[in-house]
């Protein structure tokens, strides 16, 4: 039996929804991978098709197809899921979704589900019971019946809302688990809603799967006896009828046979999600939006070239969302991006350069987007960016297993299905790896030993390696290619805007006194705390401001450390800051930074960002990221003088 990898299962699953031929130069900008791992990929994929007695067509100059009827497509879906080796974070997902919608489940019926072991299961629940606890739902295990969720019925329909808007991007978990729990009457009654809404209101929702689920989820509670009044004030629902299109919404759901309170509830959903206006107002917001989107793109194309296919293809996506953002913001519709904190923090770069590149267009069109609306576009920005990246990816990577042949090969052949674009050696035993080593480049070890060796990052995993040992490889791999894909940034914006740079100093940016050097700090923590001395002793930020940074370390991982040995750490607008302020702290012995993909930090530069017009983190990146500057900072003689005089 044909097993895929989680990629090969994601190329099906795009082409399963397109009906024109796919050349491999598109599939490998947009799953990021050289052309030479996609063509393994097709091959593995039209392998495991014939396999299934699907067909699957290949012409010279055109690319691939797939051929599949509707009865097929129920069955390839049903496949590809039973072949689908979850990640932890699928796992979590799935289990958080499934306590949701069930009355009550047992880990039996949760492994099933998720085709791993009881155990497997069983260790997961720590992070689900985790995650239920940061949304106020207790988890309750009742002997010889199952777990059961306990809160009220707001939070725990507002926490569905949220597992399910991160299913936008994991669609085949759409079509394999969630559409199958609900019968066919609470359906028919989500679409004629929907429709009803459309009708009145004169627009097309963009996502109507996403509705049509997160519709079903709700009357079928309410169906079952369940109002989501058990936990919303009196104050919210009146945010909701102050709201302009309200009175239109409450209109298109006369003929259905829910309560007042149920209603304001299903507005407040619609709200919330992207349409399309289909009548003509004062503004022609589909010309605007398609504007916007090609500046957006095309100022793109300065920093890296992209397929005509791919720049089309963005293009659209991102005009049709700010066609909702822009209906949202001239009617003063405030959204809460869940992901915002995350995406100023995971890729702080490019939301940087999207806020700069908007705010030279909110005069043009009398706009002003907040940061909600720019994280949002941010991640179309983000993505175009990363799947158009030629940098060359290839990792060099060293086996070193004591076991025997078998096991060996085992590790070598799963190694090479989940990261084939990597130039694997091995397996090597320890002492032939460290002859190698000293001879040969080495990016990263995989080692069924605990070992270590001071040059090269080391992955110790299961020899039979295990779904959380693939998530740890994956994750080491995509900090390289975030550090490259940094890198590669920042020279691209410095080339094009070259004749637009003057010399930018420290001292531009940062009070003197708001710089230390110090010998070391005893934990990261520790240097966080301290780093940010001089803004709290000013009272510039509070306390929660420096506790939100921390957490979002332990949450999020090191994505902050955007140049070698420098992390750029900041928390949110709301959490406690008056203005923007800077501070730096100087290590002289650095630190292990992070509790989870550790990277070792010598430079801390705490921003207070406020106000979104006046933020110095790329000129601050760029004087970090200077080679001579980072040699400096490394001198034993280094002084807060020497620090204030650095430049770009």
């Amino acid at each position: 039996m044909i097993s895929l990898s989680s990629r090969q299962i994601e190329i099906v699953q795009f082409l399963m929804q397109k009906t024109d031929y796919i050349t491999i130069d598109v599939l490998s900008s947009m799953f990021s991978v050289s052309p030479r791992t996609i063509r393994y990929d097709l091959d593995q994929i039209r392998a495991f098709l014939d396999e299934n007695k699907i067909s699957f067509e290949t012409k010279p100059n055109r690319g691939s197809k797939i051929n599949v009827s509707p009865e097929q497509l129920s069955h390839l879906k049903s496949i590809l899921f039973s072949s689908k080796v979850l990640s932890r974070d699928d796992r979590v997902l799935v289990l958080s979704l499934c306590l949701l919608i069930h009355q009550q489940v047992t880990y039996d019926s949760l492994a099933e589900l998720c085709s791993v072991s009881k155990q497997t299961i069983i260790t997961t629940f720590v992070q689900v019971e985790k995650n239920f606890a940061d949304y106020n739902i207790d988890l309750q295990k009742i002997k010889g019946q199952g777990i059961v969720i306990v809160a009220d019925e707001y939070t725990i329909r507002n926490t569905f809302i949220r597992l399910v808007s991160k299913l936008s991007f994991e669609k085949w978990l759409f079509d394999s688990i969630l559409s199958t729990l609900y019968k066919n009457p609470e359906l028919t009654e989500a679409i004629e809603i929907i429709k009803s809404i459309e009708s009145e209101m004169k627009v097309s929702y963009l996502d109507h799967e996403k509705i049509k689920i997160i519709l079903c989820y709700c009357i079928h509670r309410f169906n079952h006896g369940y109002s989501f009044t058990q936990g919303k004030t009196e104050s919210d629902f009146q945010k909701i009828k102050n709201q302009p299109d309200f009175n239109s919404m409450m209109k298109s759901l006369s003929p259905f046979h829910y309560s007042e309170d149920e209603k304001i509830y299903f507005c407040w959903l619609f709200m919330n999600e992207k349409n399309t206006q289909l009548d003509n107002s004062e503004y022609n917001e589909d010309k605007e939006a398609n504007e916007i989107a090609r500046f957006l793109i095309d100022k793109l194309r300065q920093l890296q070239p992209l397929d005509e296919e791919v720049r089309t293809y963005f293009t659209k996506g991102l005009s049709m969302h700010l066609k909702v953002a822009i209906y949202r913001i001239r009617n003063n519709i405030a959204i809460q991006n869940e992901l915002l904190d995350q995406i100023k923090i995971s890729i702080p770069l490019i939301y940087e350069y999207t806020k700069n590149q908007l705010i030279v267009l909110e005069k043009t069109y009398n706009l002003e987007f907040d940061e909600n609306e720019i994280a949002y576009i941010a991640m179309y920005i983000a993505s175009a960016y990363e799947n158009s990246l030629k940098v060359d990816m290839q990792v060099n990577v060293l086996l070193v297993c004591s076991f025997g042949v078998a096991t060996s090969s085992i590790l070598r052949t799963r190694i090479a299905q989940i990261i084939p674009e990597c130039n694997i050696i091995g397996p090597l035993s320890k002492t032939d790896a460290e002859k190698y080593i000293q001879l040969n480049t080495v990016d990263m070890i995989i080692s069924t030993n605990e070992m270590n060796f001071s040059s090269v990052p080391v992955i110790s995993v299961n020899p039979l390696l295990y779904p959380d040992d693939v998530d740890y490889i994956k994750t080491r791999l995509f900090q390289l290619s975030y550090s490259q894909m940094c890198n590669h940034f920042l020279q691209s914006y410095a080339d094009i805007d070259k004749d637009n740079f003057s010399k930018t100093y420290i001292h531009d940016l940062v009070d003197a006194e708001n710089i230390q050097i110090v010998e070391d700090c005893a934990s990261w923590e520790d240097a966080i705390q301290l780093a940010a001395k001089p803004l709290l002793d000013k009272h510039i930020i509070e306390p929660r401001y420096v506790a939100k940074m921390i957490d979002a370390v332990n949450k999020l991982g090191t994505y902050m450390v955007l140049v070698p040995e420098t992390a750029f750490i900041h928390a949110g607008t709301e959490d406690g800051i008056k203005h923007n302020c800077t501070s730096i702290l100087i290590l002289k012995k650095p630190l292990t930074f992070g509790n989870k993909n550790s990277k070792i930090v010598r430079n801390l530069v705490i921003l207070g960002i406020k106000n979104k017009d006046e933020n110095s983190l790329l000129d601050l990146v760029y004087i970090f990221e200077k080679k001579t500057n980072l040699e400096i900072l490394k001198s034993d003689h280094i002084t807060k003088d020497i620090v204030y005089d650095l430049h770009d």
